[in-house]
């Protein structure tokens, strides 16, 4: 699908002086902050679904969220059942965070100078069609590690150019007041599939005649619909000028913006600590599941749930309170219970521990993550939407990429102490930098 560049004749610094978000408030016009706190709570959650675009995006999204929260599951279950090693669950994930590892950043140029439209309609759908290859090959009875790892590669190579296009595109179409809301029940949106998508995979792998090959099906003819509802959405926001960077030129300006701003630099650190050390527990959770609580598939399916379910609670949480001021030391309190529960969960070896763990770390590591975001896109002109949050959205790669090392010290070690351990490092390291840091702690 060709993706069209669109024109401008403005020049850099004339943009960056007469750019706004779409509905941010008008000088003389009555301050959007004071106005939606002055709402109810539950009027103040949803506040950025009044914006037309942004409401059919997050709708439409919905299938494509609870398509690949389905595959998580369905994908580190076979993979443990195909060999019964830790290891190979982390390869099938690093095959996925390869590419967004390398790729993430010419997403991110892609994204601030073309079609951001176009650009999660091809994404969306070669997602799709992995998964119908996947589908293919276990119905067959022909499916083995490599071709997982090779088609988790295709999907990291879309969610490459996907991720960024998607959060710089939420950015255009809500305005800067209700920005965090958006980012906020963005993340709900994905935390809602997050509740669903495990349960219902877990269920459907346990029928008979839907299996993990029906589970596949079902996903690809949920990206077709998100293929669709994508096709409806107009193109808008901030346009690349006709004299701003191209290529290598443009990433490297993206890096020395970034670069030049502490608090974006501290904001991107306090991203990547929870998951190279945090994250990382979703994707062994099969390993807990037959391992620790000897729970089997439809066992796996309800702690993924209520894990989700902490999630959703926590998102909503955020886009509640996007006013809260102190968002910044709000975080880092985030991220020291997100690791201390993560501890606790992993410490417990107890199914009746690690329940309510798993809705706390769901919860905290949810919120921690939605105001990161919130706070990285706030902190950035934007022109610069697309870069910033390709690097940002490296932070994901990491967690696939982590899964590797840490699968194997799992074989040796065992999931508990590994996971564990994992959680007191991040408390230990949030609660350092996130009080330490000058420019940090002023962050509102």
């Amino acid at each position: 699908m060709a993706l069209r560049q669109p024109s401008s004749t403005t020049t850099d610094s004339e943009r960056v002086q007469s750019t706004h978000y779409p509905g941010a408030p008008q000088p003389g016009a009555p301050s959007t902050p004071v106005e939606t706190a002055a709402l109810p709570w539950w009027k103040r959650t949803f506040e950025s679904l009044k914006e037309r675009d942004f409401r059919l995006l997050w709708l439409g999204m919905l299938p494509s969220t609870l398509a690949m929260q389905m595959g998580m599951v369905t994908n580190g279950y076979l993979a443990y059942d195909i060999t019964g090693s830790a290891a190979a669950v982390g390869f099938v994930t690093l095959g996925f965070g390869v590419p967004m590892l390398f790729l993430s950043l010419i997403g991110g140029v892609v994204a601030d100078r073309f079609s951001k439209r176009q650009i999660l309609m091809a994404t969306q759908s070669v997602v799709g069609l992995a998964a119908a290859v996947l589908a293919f090959l276990v119905l067959t009875d022909l499916i083995r590690i490599w071709h997982m790892t090779l088609v988790a590669f295709m999907m990291g190579t879309a969610f490459a150019f996907n991720m960024p296009a998607r959060q710089a595109f939420v950015a255009e179409l809500v305005g800067r007041e209700r920005l965090t809301n958006a980012v906020a029940l963005n993340n709900t949106g994905m935390n809602m599939a997050r509740v669903v998508g495990p349960a219902v995979a877990g269920a459907l792998i346990g029928i008979a005649f839907i299996g993990i090959g029906g589970v596949y099906v079902i996903m690809a003819l949920m990206y077709v619909a998100v293929v669709y509802t994508i096709s409806r959405l107009p193109d808008r926001g901030v346009r690349p000028t006709a004299g701003s960077a191209r290529g290598f030129d443009a990433l490297k300006d993206g890096l020395r913006y970034i670069l030049s701003n502490q608090v974006l630099r501290a904001l991107m650190i306090l991203a990547f600590a929870p998951t190279l050390l945090g994250m990382s527990y979703q994707a062994l959770m099969p390993v807990f599941a037959e391992e620790v609580f000897n729970v089997g598939a439809s066992g796996l399916g309800f702690l993924m749930t209520v894990n989700g379910i902490g999630a959703l609670v926590g998102s909503l949480g955020v886009a509640t309170f996007s006013n809260f001021r102190k968002r910044g030391m709000l975080q880092v309190g985030l991220g020291i219970v997100f690791g201390l529960s993560l501890a606790t969960f992993a410490f417990g070896q107890s199914l009746a521990i690690a329940v309510p763990s798993l809705v706390v770390i769901g919860a905290t590591s949810a919120a921690y993550m939605a105001l990161n975001m919130s706070l990285v896109m706030s902190y950035t002109e934007p022109q610069y939407h697309g870069r910033v949050m390709s690097i940002n959205m490296m932070t994901f790669s990491l967690m696939p990429l982590s899964v590797v090392p840490t699968g194997y010290l799992v074989d040796i070690f065992g999931a508990p102490v590994v996971i564990g351990i994992s959680g007191l490092a991040l408390t230990a390291i949030v609660a350092a930098y996130g009080t330490l840091h000058p420019s940090y702690r002023k962050v509102e």
